[in-house]
């Protein structure tokens, strides 16, 4: 079994935003100007009006768009924009880190939503043409994803929903009580066989989900990189572990994982690859869901 090339190309961006880059954060506003706000690339944004023609090239943004019901907006999405099913009715750009910037031109945007995995000359490209790109972090931390919503909720005029939507989510937070957690030791599946085993360092998105969900995360051990020495593996023994939903049925039959104590007692749980890996609003999902599972094995 093998590592799933489309979440490496989350983690890179991740990567690359922790060493470099800064996060949107709302300005006040200008009175001339709709909208105003300083993106991840450290760009001072000025909208004038009320944008009406929208193309998001970020997973996490166009949940956001569709959670914030403001979707009769999006003209156009990146191939990866495939939840929720309506995005299936929303013109195709390509994929993220090879977007068709002629088709995006010629559907005339009032302005483009970015990643972090789009290039500044890609979004120099762009704004040649007139059209204006805001670049949010949606990658180095969970945390960022509530700066997101307030920004997206100014940006749509929805920030009533922007609200209601950040209340929800840190209700959610509230309700669990890490106090009581027993420090479960969790570990999340991103690749596993010949090619050896990788799972979530301590700086990722998905070792913030496991310890808000009151585990512990195995990852947080490694030093560099995602890949991990299986001998550290088998010696860390993790109480619960997360896998793909896909990678599921492969992952508990194949040896030596069997060996595993987690896979002997059967506490390996699939979870669908798009609570966790990447920063969206569905992680919230994986926070509860683990969550449910840790206090479940702790009595």
């Amino acid at each position: 079994m093998i590592i799933n090339s489309k979440f490496f190309i989350y983690i890179f961006s991740a990567l690359f935003l922790l060493i470099g880059c800064s996060s949107p954060n709302t300005r006040i506003e200008n009175s001339s100007f709709f909208f105003s706000t300083t993106d991840m690339y450290g760009r001072e944004i000025s909208i004038i009006e009320k944008p009406t023609r929208i193309i998001s090239l970020s997973p996490g943004i166009t949940e956001l768009i569709y959670l914030m019901k403001a979707d009769s907006l999006l003209v156009g999405i990146s191939d990866y924009c495939t939840f929720p099913s309506e995005t299936q009715k929303k013109e195709k750009l390509g994929k993220i880190t090879n977007v068709n910037i002629e088709k995006v031109i010629s559907l005339d945007p009032d302005v483009v939503l970015i990643g972090s995995i789009i290039s500044r000359d890609w979004v120099e490209k762009i704004e040649q043409s007139g059209i204006q790109v805001i670049a949010f972090d949606f990658e180095s931390s969970f945390n960022q994803l509530f700066k997101n919503i307030d920004l997206l909720g100014s940006l749509l005029d929805k920030k009533s929903i922007a609200d209601s939507l950040s209340n929800e989510y840190h209700k959610i937070l509230a309700n669990i009580d890490t106090t009581k957690m027993n420090h479960t030791s969790v570990y999340y599946v991103v690749g596993f066989g010949e090619s050896g085993d990788f799972t979530a360092p301590q700086s990722s998105s998905i070792s913030e989900i496991i310890s808000l969900a009151g585990g512990k995360n195995v990852g947080d051990i490694l030093t560099s990189g995602w890949q991990i020495n299986r001998e550290i593996l088998f010696e860390e023994n993790p109480d619960i572990i997360l896998i793909r939903r896909e990678d599921f049925d492969a992952f508990v039959k194949i040896p030596p994982y069997t060996s595993l104590d987690a896979v002997k007692k059967n506490h390996v749980f699939p979870i669908e690859s798009g609570w966790i890996d990447l920063v969206s609003p569905r992680n919230f999902l994986a926070i509860e869901y683990l969550h449910s599972i840790i206090i479940d094995k702790s009595n």
